[in-house]
């Protein structure tokens, strides 16, 4: 920020400086100043696609909900957003309570990469949000698994479904090898309580230990999500 800094005080009129002082403010939680960064930036010059989700994103976070959902709608068909921009345009979408747009999003990056796993897991979970039949939200999730059966998250997420609809030797098959730092690393508290019920009913107490460890340090940072 300091050579950001440096460079609009040479050049106040140096659009891509108020771009990337933008996205450092957000990066720091400083949302309005953020939004007043990027805004003066796209004054100057058109904002990069990393600019322009940063800002829908920003403008969420200081509840102009109209205006960042315009802006993330202009994104979903723009073939200048990569892939994994994409699925951060769906994110915006849904810290604004648009599932159903992010559902759309998910849909336009399946459309142009079929095997982008993420995409296939994310819009498993914006169908749950909008509540879309179960068997639907399972076959999206099994769809990212797989395309990456080692992803951890992905056969947490799948096991978590599958326990509630008490298939619990499937579940407890896709997770019975994980290891302790692939689990420490999951920050989802229904995730780590679902995961503890099932190493329970399978009587491996030691990752049950190591699942209650992380909901404990979890609860005591403060940092736990419900992002399943």
């Amino acid at each position: 920020m300091e050579i950001v800094r440096r460079c609009l005080d040479a050049d106040p009129d140096d659009g891509r400086a108020w771009e990337l002082c933008g996205l450092i403010h957000y990066s720091g939680g400083h949302f309005s100043h953020s939004v007043y960064a990027l805004e003066s930036a796209s004054a100057l010059v058109p904002l990069r696609p990393a600019g322009r989700v940063c800002l829908g994103h920003a403008y969420a976070k200081v509840n102009r909900v109209g205006l960042a959902c315009d802006l993330l709608t202009d994104l979903i068909d723009d073939d200048s957003i990569s892939e994994p921009l994409l699925l951060q345009v769906a994110m915006g979408f849904d810290s604004i309570d648009r599932p159903d747009l992010a559902i759309r999003t998910c849909r336009r990056v399946i459309h142009r990469d079929g095997q982008f796993a993420q995409a296939h897991y994310d819009l498993g979970f914006y169908a749950g949000r909008v509540g879309l039949p179960r068997q639907q939200i399972e076959l999206s999730i099994r769809k990212a698994v797989e395309l990456s059966p080692n992803v951890s998250q992905y056969r947490v997420g799948l096991a978590g479904l599958l326990l509630e609809q008490q298939k619990t030797d499937e579940a407890s098959d896709l997770v019975a090898d994980l290891s302790d730092e692939e689990l420490a690393s999951l920050d989802c508290s229904c995730c780590l309580q679902r995961l503890a019920t099932l190493y329970r009913l399978a009587a491996d107490e030691r990752r049950v230990v190591v699942c209650q460890r992380r909901l404990t340090r979890l609860a005591v940072q403060g940092s736990e999500t419900n992002r399943c």
